[in-house]
C-alpha cells in the first residue's frame, strides 16, 4: 500500500448503487505533497462513488478551510473552501487521463487513488487573490503594520487619475466612429 493508501478507494466487490467515502484532510494529509502550496487546514471531504451499469463515477464534496498566505500582508489566515467536483472514471487496458474530468483505470484495479485529486480540488478552490477577510466593521484585517509600509510606498498622484494615455485616446475614437 502507498504512503497515500488512507485515500484510496476500493471499487472492486462493490455492488451497484451510490456508495459514500468520508474523509477528514488535515495536517497529514497535506503533509503526503512534496512542496506543498498548503500545509495546514481542515477540510471535511465526502466522496460519492456511483457505480450503475455504463457509469462509474467519483462525486466529490470538500468544504473546510486551509492556512494560506495573504498575497497583501504576507501573514497566515485560514480562507474557507467550498468546491462540488466530478471524475468519470473509465476501465481500460492501462491507467491513464483522458480528459480533465475523465480517468483510465486497469481492469484488474481494485482501489483508486484519490488524494491528489482531492488535493488539486482543494487548491483550485481558493480564490485567485487571496488577502484577509474584512472585518464585520468593513475594515481589512491584514497586519497593521504592513499596511502602514504599503500605504508609505503607494503613490498618490491625483493628476495621474484625470490624465489619458494618448493612445487609448486615438482607440477611443475609432470605438465611437464605430457606434
Amino acid at each position: 500500500m502507498s504512503k497515500r493508501g488512507s485515500y484510496a478507494i476500493r471499487i472492486s466487490g462493490l455492488g451497484d448503487g451510490d456508495h459514500d467515502f468520508p474523509f477528514e484532510l488535515d495536517q497529514q494529509f497535506f503533509a503526503l505533497f512534496e512542496n506543498p502550496e498548503i500545509k495546514k487546514g481542515m477540510v471535511q471531504a465526502k466522496v460519492l462513488y456511483e457505480k450503475r451499469v455504463g457509469i462509474l463515477a467519483l462525486h466529490f464534496d470538500l468544504s473546510g478551510e486551509v492556512e494560506v498566505i495573504c498575497d497583501r500582508c504576507l501573514e497566515l489566515f485560514m480562507a474557507p473552501i467550498e468546491t462540488v467536483q466530478t471524475i468519470f472514471i473509465k476501465l481500460g487496458e492501462a491507467a491513464g487521463e483522458v480528459d480533465d474530468d475523465v480517468i483510465i483505470i486497469a481492469r484488474d484495479e481494485h482501489e483508486i487513488e484519490i488524494a491528489q485529486y482531492m488535493y488539486e480540488f482543494i487548491i483550485l478552490a481558493l480564490p485567485y487573490q487571496r488577502i484577509h477577510p474584512e472585518d464585520k466593521d468593513g475594515n481589512s484585517s491584514c497586519e497593521p503594520s504592513m499596511l502602514k509600509k504599503l500605504e508609505a510606498h503607494t503613490v498618490n498622484d491625483p493628476d495621474q487619475n484625470s490624465k489619458s494615455d494618448p493612445r487609448w485616446d486615438a482607440l477611443k475614437g475609432i470605438i465611437e466612429k464605430n457606434k
